[in-house]
C-alpha cells in the first residue's frame, strides 16, 4: 500500500501542468513553413550571389581580388634613338629622375604645438595638433636644394651663382613647396639626373641621422627624358615628344610605334601595406625597348643648309619664313631639309627666342594669321581706309608654337612660279610638242580671251628655242607651248608629276589639299597661266619630286627620311630603299631637260638666269622662279608680295641631288627676283656640300690658273661668297665678337685686286679691319699633301713648286712667324 502512494507521488510530481496554452497546430504548421522559407530564401541569396561573383561576373571579382593581392609594376620601355646618316645622334632618351615631397610628413618643416579645445557637441576637452612653418629650417633646407640642382652635378655648390635670377627661382618656387605643410605631395624639380638626385638623397639622409633636426621627406621618381643634343636642329623633321614620352610631331610621331617599343611588366604578391612580397612567384616580363631609326639625313649638310637659309631670312627680311631641301634624285632619300624659324624641339612650347619674328609675322601676313577687331554685332572694326583691324588684345601664343612647328616643305602651299616651266618644258618634250630647238617669238606683249601677259620687267625676247627660252624665263613663250600641248595633255601630265596627291614622304602632316584647274575647268586663260606656274598652288616637296622626276630619266620617286630601322644590338629590320611610283617622261626628254638647265646656270662666263647659282669646277643645272602671292593683299606700292625659289640639280649631265630654296615674301628693298635673292643661296649651299659628297667636277683642271680677287668690302658676306663661287675662289667667314647676320664684309684677305691660283681660300670678316694672324708652322720634311693638310688647319693658303711627289725642302713663309689668315704659302718639293 504504501509502495503503491508513493508511486503515485513519484507520477505526480513528474508530471506538471503546462505552463501556458499549447500553440495551435496550424500556427505550428505556419511557423515551421516560415522558418523553413527564410533558410530556403538565405540559401538562395547566397547561391545567388555565390553565382554572381564566381560565375556571372567571376572574371570582375577575381580581378578585384587580383588588385588588392598583386603588385603590377611597368617596366617603361626605353625609346629608340634616332641618328643621323653618319651616326650622329639627333634624339635619345636618358634616364632622369622627379623630385618631391611630403611635407605634411616633414617634421623638419614645422614646429608642433598640442591644443586643447572643447567639442562644442560632446562637451569634452579634445586634444589637436598644430604645426606651425619653421621659417629658418625651410629656408635652409630650399638653399641647399637649389645648390644641389643648379650645380648640374651634384658637387659644385660654390660655383652656384646664389645671386642669378635662375638661383632666385629656384630657391623661391622650392621655397613655396616646402612651405605647404598640410600637403602630402609637392613636386620640387622635374628631369633630374642622377648625380644631383644621389646629391640630394645623401643631404636628406645625413640630416634626417642628425638628432634634434626632425625628419625630412624628399624622394624621387624614375623617369624618361628625351634629349635632341643639338637644339633647334632639324626640328621640323625630328618632331619631339609630349610629357607623356609619346611622339607629338615630326618623325617622333610619324614612327611613334617603331620607336616607342613595349613597356613590360611585373606581378608580385603584396601585403596589407600594398608593398611587395618577396618571394620566388614573382612573375616578369621584360620590356621590349623601341627600335631605332638611322635616318638619310646628312648633319653635315642640314648645318650647311640651315646657316645659309637662316642668313638669307635676315639679310633680305623675309616676313613669312623660308625652307629648304636637298634630296637624292635617284632615291628620293632627304639629305636635309629646313623650315627657319623653327624650335627647340628640347622645349618645344617655347617660342621667346623668336617672338619678335613672329609677332612681326602677324601684322605682314593678316590674311594667314591675323585675328580682327570685331563689334558686339559681329562686324569687324575696321579703319578710316575700311580696312580691318587687328585685335590688339588676343593672345597669338597658340599661333606662334603652330608657325614654328610647322614643317615649310610639306605644310603650306605656295606658288611656284618659274621653277615650273621646267615641267612645262618636260611636257612638251615628252609629247612630241617641243624639241630643244622649237622656237616661238616673244613681242613682249600676248594676249589670251580677254587677258594680256608680259614677261617679267615687260622684255621682248624676239625668237627663242627653248634652252633660251628657260634662261630668259620667257613667260610668253611658255604659254604658247602650254597652248600647243593643250588642256588634256597637260592636265594628265600635271596629275603624273604627282601634283594631285600627296607625296607619300615618311612625315606627318603633309597637306592633301592643293589649288590647281582639273581638265573639266581650265580653260585657255587658266592654261595660259598654269603653263608659267601662276595658276596652281602645291608644296615644295611636290615641286621637288617633280623637278626630280624631270631630270633623273622621268621616274618619280617617293621622297624618305628614314633609311635604316635598326634593333637594340644594331640588326637591320627594315631598309627603306628608293620607291618609284612611275615613269613620267622618257629618258630622252629628260636629257634635253637637263640641258636645258644647264644652260640657265651657264658655266660663270655670263651674268644671265640662274648664274648667281654657279660654283666652279661644276657642272649645275637649275632654274629659277618668283611667284606673286595671290591670295594676299598687295604691298604698299601696289604690287603682289612674292615668292622667291631657285632649285638646282647637279651633276648637270647625271645629276644625284637636288638643291632647293624658297623664301616667303622676302623684302628686299634692292630686287624683288629669285635669281638675286634665291640662287645665291643654292649656289652657297652647293659650294659646300658638294666637295664634302665628292661629286663629280666638270673635269676641267685649274691647277694652272690664277684668278683676281674682287673687292667684297661692303657686300652682305652671303652674296661677297657668291663672287667667289663663280671665280673659283674658296671662301671663310671669319668668327666675329659681333653678330654676322646679314653684316657687311667689313676686311677681306688676301686682298681685292690679288693675283692668287684659282681654289685660294678667301677670308671674309664683318668685324674690324684689320684681320686675324695665324702661326706658320714647320712643313720641313713633310709629304706635299700633307703640307698642305698642315696650312690649311692653320688657315693658310698653299702652293707647291718642284716635285709633288717629294718631301718639303723650304717654305715660303718661316715656320713660326705670325702671318694673315689666307696667307698664300709657297712649299718648294724634291
Amino acid at each position: 500500500m504504501n509502495q503503491e502512494n508513493n508511486r503515485r507521488r513519484r507520477n505526480y510530481m513528474l508530471r506538471r501542468e503546462p505552463d501556458a496554452t499549447p500553440i495551435p497546430r496550424r500556427t505550428r504548421t505556419i511557423g515551421m513553413a516560415v522558418s523553413i522559407g527564410a533558410v530556403a530564401l538565405a540559401t538562395l541569396i547566397v547561391v545567388g550571389s555565390l553565382y554572381n561573383i564566381q560565375i556571372r561576373n567571376g572574371e570582375m571579382f577575381t580581378r578585384y581580388a587580383s588588385d588588392q593581392q598583386l603588385l603590377d609594376t611597368t617596366i617603361q620601355a626605353t625609346r629608340g634613338e634616332i641618328y643621323d646618316a653618319t651616326g650622329k645622334v639627333l634624339a635619345s632618351t636618358s634616364v632622369v629622375w622627379d623630385i618631391w615631397c611630403d611635407p605634411s610628413y616633414s617634421s623638419a618643416l614645422y614646429d608642433s604645438q598640442t591644443i586643447t579645445s572643447t567639442d562644442p557637441e560632446t562637451g569634452e576637452e579634445v586634444e589637436s595638433t598644430a604645426h606651425t612653418l619653421n621659417a629658418a629650417a625651410c629656408a635652409e633646407i630650399s638653399r641647399e636644394l637649389t645648390l644641389r640642382l643648379l650645380s648640374g652635378d651634384g658637387v659644385s655648390l660654390d660655383k652656384v651663382n646664389t645671386t642669378s635670377d635662375a638661383y632666385v627661382a629656384q630657391y623661391e618656387k622650392i621655397y613655396n613647396a616646402l612651405s605647404k605643410i598640410d600637403s602630402s605631395y609637392q613636386v620640387l624639380a622635374e628631369k633630374v639626373n642622377n648625380a644631383v638626385k644621389e646629391s640630394i638623397e645623401s643631404y636628406v639622409s645625413d640630416r634626417n641621422a642628425k638628432k634634434g633636426t626632425g625628419r625630412l621627406s624628399i624622394s624621387s621618381s624614375r623617369t624618361y627624358q628625351r634629349n635632341y643634343p643639338y637644339g633647334a636642329f632639324a626640328a621640323s623633321v625630328l618632331g619631339f615628344t609630349n610629357a607623356d614620352g609619346e611622339g607629338f610631331y615630326g618623325l617622333e610621331k610619324s614612327y611613334n610605334d617603331v620607336l616607342a617599343g613595349t613597356d613590360g611588366r611585373t606581378v608580385t604578391i603584396r601585403n596589407a601595406r600594398g608593398n611587395a612580397i618577396a618571394d620566388s612567384g614573382a612573375v616578369t616580363y621584360d620590356a621590349k625597348d623601341g627600335n631605332s631609326m638611322i635616318l638619310t639625313l646628312d648633319s653635315t649638310i642640314q648645318e650647311v643648309v640651315e646657316r645659309y637659309l637662316n642668313e638669307a631670312i635676315a639679310a633680305n627680311t623675309v616676313e613669312n619664313r623660308g625652307c629648304a631641301i636637298v634630296m637624292d634624285v635617284k632615291t628620293g632619300g632627304i639629305l636635309a631639309m629646313a623650315s627657319k624659324p623653327d624650335f627647340d624641339p628640347n622645349n618645344p612650347n617655347d617660342y621667346t627666342a623668336n617672338q619678335a619674328y613672329l609677332e612681326e609675322l602677324v601684322r605682314a601676313e593678316p590674311e594667314l594669321y591675323g585675328i580682327y577687331l570685331k563689334n558686339e554685332d559681329g562686324s569687324y572694326v575696321t579703319d578710316e581706309e575700311g580696312n580691318k583691324i587687328l585685335d590688339p588684345e588676343v593672345d597669338y601664343s597658340g599661333y606662334f608654337r603652330d608657325i614654328m612647328w610647322k614643317n615649310k616643305n610639306i605644310t603650306e602651299l605656295y606658288y611656284p612660279g618659274s621653277v615650273f616651266k621646267v615641267i612645262t618644258a618636260a611636257m612638251g618634250l615628252d609629247s612630241g610638242n617641243a624639241t630643244y630647238n622649237t622656237t616661238f617669238n616673244c613681242s613682249g606683249a600676248y594676249a589670251v580671251a580677254k587677258e594680256t601677259y608680259h614677261c617679267a620687267g615687260r622684255h621682248s625676247h624676239g625668237v627663242q628655242n627653248l634652252a633660251l627660252a628657260l634662261q630668259n624665263s620667257c613667260n610668253i613663250y611658255f604659254i604658247q607651248l602650254g597652248q600647243r600641248i593643250g588642256v588634256q595633255s597637260f592636265y594628265q601630265y600635271f596629275k603624273a608629276f604627282g601634283f594631285t596627291e600627296q607625296t607619300g614622304v615618311d612625315l606627318p602632316n603633309e597637306t592633301s589639299y592643293m589649288q590647281y584647274y582639273t581638265d573639266k575647268n581650265m580653260g585657255e586663260v587658266e592654261l595660259a597661266s598654269s603653263a608659267f606656274g601662276q595658276s596652281m598652288a602645291v608644296t615644295p616637296l611636290q615641286v621637288c619630286t617633280a623637278i626630280a622626276a624631270s631630270v633623273n630619266g622621268g621616274y618619280l620617286v617617293t621622297p624618305h627620311v628614314v633609311d635604316q630601322i635598326v634593333d637594340a644590338n644594331g640588326n637591320v629590320v627594315e631598309q627603306i630603299g628608293a620607291n618609284v611610283r612611275r615613269q613620267v617622261i622618257s629618258e630622252s626628254a629628260s636629257e634635253t631637260i637637263r640641258q636645258i638647265m644647264e644652260y640657265e646656270v651657264g658655266d660663270g662666263t655670263t651674268q644671265v638666269g640662274g648664274y648667281r647659282a654657279y660654283v666652279a669646277g661644276y657642272r649645275i643645272g637649275g632654274k629659277s622662279g618668283t611667284s606673286e602671292l595671290l591670295n594676299m593683299d598687295r604691298r604698299a606700292d601696289g604690287d603682289y608680295k612674292k615668292a622667291a625659289s631657285f632649285v638646282a640639280v647637279l651633276p648637270a649631265d647625271d645629276p644625284e641631288i637636288l638643291v632647293y630654296v624658297m623664301l616667303d615674301d622676302p623684302n628686299n628693298a634692292n630686287s624683288d627676283y629669285s635669281s638675286v635673292l634665291a640662287a645665291p643661296v643654292v649656289g652657297n649651299i652647293i659650294s659646300e656640300i658638294a666637295p664634302y659628297l665628292g661629286l663629280a667636277t666638270d673635269g676641267i683642271d685649274r691647277s694652272g690658273t690664277t684668278v683676281k680677287v674682287p673687292n667684297l668690302i661692303g657686300t652682305e658676306w652671303s652674296n661677297a661668297q657668291v663672287s667667289l663661287n663663280i671665280r673659283g675662289l674658296k671662301h671663310q667667314l671669319v668668327e666675329s665678337e659681333a653678330d654676322n647676320t646679314a653684316a657687311p664684309v667689313t676686311w677681306q684677305y688676301p686682298t681685292a685686286g690679288s693675283t692668287v691660283p684659282s681654289g685660294t681660300t678667301v677670308y671674309l670678316y664683318t668685324d674690324g679691319s684689320g684681320g686675324k694672324t695665324t702661326e706658320v708652322p714647320d712643313l720641313t720634311g713633310k709629304s706635299a699633301d700633307f703640307a698642305r693638310q698642315m696650312l690649311l688647319a692653320a688657315g693658310l693658303n698653299c702652293t707647291v713648286e718642284g716635285s709633288a711627289g717629294g718631301l718639303v725642302q723650304s717654305q715660303s713663309a718661316a715656320p713660326g712667324s705670325s702671318v694673315q689668315l689666307g696667307t698664300i704659302v709657297t712649299i718648294t718639293c724634291g
